[in-house]
């Protein structure tokens, strides 16, 4: 998903603040102002703010540039594309996640401690709204093959599922699964349900009264409810 780097650009050009002209979304209260962090982590940091506000079709790079305090120039010196800015952001939010659930290596034989820190993981992200909508505004990708976040969704899915069935099957193998488990099925089941109670929960945490009321969701509860109907139906000890 990597891009190749665009023409060079007046080096003046990446300090120049978007003019209000742009009609961009400029920065909300209680950010720091610009210049006070590094350029490109304060543009990941609007990124993520607007392509989860927006979405991805609904978020311009003027409008980034514009929130992040610099021309749009200044921000095709450190990302070439709309794409490849996105790409970061989804890279940025996989990276939070992994560093969210402590590392994969700690759960390689332990699911039952994985799937805890699955559930531990949505918790964290209850408090992190933004990372959901990031997440939630990938869905459209499934349909769409040129989508640029077409590939990581499909390899996120992946991922996700292989790592909760392969650490359920070496379970298996040290005794702590019983061996008919489905492996597969329980994978698919976990990553399913977590991604459709993030779906509830950005709905029922709208300002839409009627949303909360009809798909209000405890999702933390509800996830953790799941993971212990498993550990009581499949664990060894």
């Amino acid at each position: 998903m990597g891009m190749s780097s665009t023409s060079a650009h007046d080096p003046a050009a990446s300090d120049t603040a978007a003019p209000a002209s742009t009609g961009g979304r400029w920065r909300g209260p209680g950010r720091p102002p610009a210049g006070s962090e590094d350029k490109r982590e304060r543009i990941l940091n609007e990124a993520v703010a607007l392509f989860g506000a927006h979405g991805y079709a609904g978020t311009s790079l003027a409008d980034i540039a514009a929130a992040a305090e610099i021309s749009k120039a200044g921000l095709l010196h450190h990302f070439a594309s709309k794409e490849a800015l996105f790409a970061q952001v989804l890279e940025r939010r996989d990276r939070e996640d992994r560093a969210n659930l402590l590392g994969d290596e700690e759960f390689r034989d332990d699911p039952w401690r994985l799937l805890d820190a699955f559930t531990a993981l949505v918790e964290h992200n209850t408090r992190h709204r933004e990372l959901v909508a990031i997440y939630t505004a990938t869905t459209p990708a499934v349909l769409a093959v040129e989508h640029p976040a077409h590939a990581w969704l499909a390899g996120h899915l992946a991922d996700s599922i292989a790592q909760i069935e392969e650490s359920l099957e070496r379970g298996k193998a040290a005794g702590t699964v019983r061996p008919e488990a489905p492996s597969r099925l329980i994978a698919r089941s976990v990553v399913a349900l977590s991604d459709g109670l993030q779906i509830q929960w950005l709905c029922a945490t709208t300002p839409d009264t009627a949303a909360a009321r009809n798909v209000g969701t405890g999702m933390v509860d509800e996830m953790r409810l799941y993971v212990e109907d498993l550990k009581q139906r499949w664990r060894i000890g």
